[in-house]
């Protein structure tokens, strides 16, 4: 008989419980968390989604303006195309810069540099060409997406009237590198699109960069723009009033170049420290940075024999020769064996043991005024033995030398003076002790001396000024962009003072204008003009041209400018160096007589007029 067996009713098993449990669970929190965005949050993701709708452009700030002393506009800005590279981007597609490189008419590899430099910021639109014509500029434009990474503007960019006679005060503008963005933001900014590398441009950042602004515009879903929602202006940079004179420095760049010479040239006002003119030649074209110097370029620099980056004016020391003599009679009257009239025998020469430091001549019994006019070496190696080493570097460092003089652009050589410091570490001399002649090579301004032109011009600006010299300075005044304040003057600085008697300068600066009217700088003489200086021939490397030398100051009895000229391996300063002041000096004085002449009628004319009823 078969046997009909009822189904068991399956025994529910606590696992089967798991799963559906874990899915109500995850339903539940993708229930709350759809609710908290949908419910609670929905106000702010609503703002949010708007607000991603807009972008911001930000817009650079015009850079400030520079002028000289006179009103000149020698640093201008102005609008132009710029090419710009998403470095990122472009790499990815390295087909895109030689297009674009062909459309510019340019050397691909000068934009290739440009991308590299930009590296640091790799997803940054970052220029890499400036000044583009507007035919190019529209064809790169009109290419959109076929040239990926790359962008086209018009940017307010820097540009100079003059771009040959101040390039080694101004500097130049380009895209700041991760130094130049540590260094800005030391003094709590932001970096601008372009900041200053070099010279004024980049001592005076933070006066002429000014405030960027910006754009904000709507963005469809494919972030084109639709249309612009606000705009923040940006505020340019403050304007900077030289103390150069435009037209003595290109006059005095001019001079140079036309006689071929290396060198360089400073001239100050004595009564403030202002510097009218700094010139270091040979000098080189500013266009070679305007939009950013290649790596090519700048290897074809820096390898000119001629070594046009090198500014001679501040950066490199020279030994000054006999215009040190001025220091070596300040030092023996500090000692008290200073006199004017008492005479010292030249016999053609210095002995010391059985060394002859020749003179230029045999000038028999020769007091002091005399001494200077005609350059006796016998007679100043004896006052340096006299004074000693030692002293002639005391007096030297009160007078400036030694040290920079703190021009605000920096780059300045501090020359040397034989100190203990270089006996032990430059002097190569072993063993390393002191030379019975070194008191005297101090004297003439040969051996460890070397000092820099625009140590010389303020040396000449403290005799000028009877023992005061004041720190040199390029800038007059910062002015504010809007013109609602007043400029800011710089004030001028003491940066040495000398005390002597009245009579010694006195003494001084007669010697020193017998040296123009009947010594080694007659070629310095100028018709209707009294006025004081000191040549110096400087040996440097046997077989060579000595370094030419000028220090002087103008007019004698009331000196309005001080000057230096240096020119490198060309003769005796009387020679080159005396007619090159010569005409420096000439052409400021009869230009500031010509503008007191017209100064004075336009006052007569005006005093002359009929009152207003």
């Amino acid at each position: 008989m078969s046997v009909i067996h009822a189904p068991k009713k399956p025994e529910l098993d606590a696992r089967m419980l798991v799963f559906p449990s874990i899915m109500f669970v995850l339903l539940l929190v993708l229930f709350f968390r759809l609710w908290y965005f949908q419910v609670v949050k929905a106000p702010e993701l609503v703002e949010k989604a708007e607000a991603s709708r807009e972008i911001k452009v930000t817009k650079p700030a015009p850079r400030g303006l520079i002028y000289d002393r006179n009103g000149t506009l020698i640093a201008g800005v102005r609008p132009e195309i710029v090419v710009t590279a998403i470095p990122a981007v472009v790499n990815k597609n390295p087909w895109v810069l030689p297009e674009v490189a062909k459309l510019l008419g340019v050397d691909v590899k000068k934009l290739e540099g440009k991308v590299k430099d930009a590296m640091w910021r790799r997803y940054v639109p970052s220029p890499i060409y400036v000044g583009a014509n507007i035919q190019a500029g529209t064809k790169i434009a009109e290419a959109g997406e076929d040239l990926p990474g790359i962008g086209v503007e018009s940017q307010p960019m820097r540009f100079y009237p003059d771009t040959v006679s101040f390039t080694h005060i101004l500097g130049y503008v380009w895209v700041p590198s991760g130094s130049d963005v540590e260094r800005i933001k030391g003094f709590g900014r932001s970096p601008a699109e372009y900041v200053g590398k070099q010279g004024v441009e980049r001592a005076y950042e933070a006066d002429l960069m000014g405030e960027a602004g910006a754009e904000r515009m709507e963005v469809d879903a494919r972030r084109r723009p639709v249309r612009v929602v606000g705009r923040d202006n940006a505020t340019p940079g403050r304007k900077l009033i030289l103390s150069l004179d435009a037209g003595l420095q290109k006059f005095t760049t001019q001079l140079f170049a036309s006689k071929g010479f290396k060198g360089g040239a400073v001239v100050i006002d004595p009564r403030n420290g202002e510097i009218l003119s700094i010139v270091s030649s040979p000098t080189f074209d500013q266009k070679v940075f305007q939009g950013g110097i290649s790596q090519v370029e700048w290897d074809a620099l820096m390898n000119d024999e001629r070594n046009p980056m090198i500014n001679r004016a501040i950066g490199s020391a020279y030994a000054p020769g006999s215009t040190f003599k001025i220091v070596t009679a300040l030092a023996a009257q500090q000692e008290g064996k200073f006199s004017p009239y008492g005479p010292i025998f030249c016999g053609g020469g210095y002995r010391l043991g059985r060394h002859l430091f020749k003179c230029l001549g045999r000038h028999g019994a020769i007091s002091f005024e005399a001494a200077m006019a005609g350059s006796c070496n016998t007679y100043f190696s004896t006052l340096g033995r006299a004074v000693g080493r030692e002293k002639l570097v005391e007096v030297a460092k009160s007078v400036g030398l030694g040290v920079r003089t703190g021009l605000e652009i920096g780059g300045e050589s501090r020359g040397d003076l034989p100190t203990e410091g270089w006996l032990e570490n430059r002097s190569n001399r072993k063993p390393a002790v002191w030379y019975g002649g070194d008191a005297v090579n101090t004297s003439l301004g040969q051996g460890a001396v070397n000092t820099t032109p625009i140590q010389m011009a303020n040396l000449a600006a403290l005799v000028a000024n009877n023992g005061t010299s004041y720190v040199p300075h390029l800038v007059r005044a910062v002015k504010d962009p809007t013109g609602t304040k007043k400029p800011k003057p710089v004030e001028p600085v003491v940066a040495h003072k000398v005390d002597a008697p009245p009579e010694f300068w006195a003494t001084m600066k007669r010697s020193l204008v017998r040296v123009i009217s009947n010594g080694t700088a007659r070629s310095a003489q100028i018709s209707g003009v009294t006025w004081g200086g000191k040549t110096g021939s400087a040996e440097h490397r046997r077989g060579k041209k000595t370094h030419g030398w000028f220090v002087g100051f103008a007019p004698a009895e009331n000196p309005k400018i001080a000057i230096c000229v240096m020119v490198e391996a060309a003769g005796h300063g009387g020679d080159v160096a005396a007619p090159i002041a010569r005409d420096i000096v000439n052409r400021y004085l009869t230009k500031a007589e010509a503008k007191k002449a017209t100064s004075a009628s336009a006052a007569a004319a005006l005093s002359r007029a009929p009152a207003a009823r």
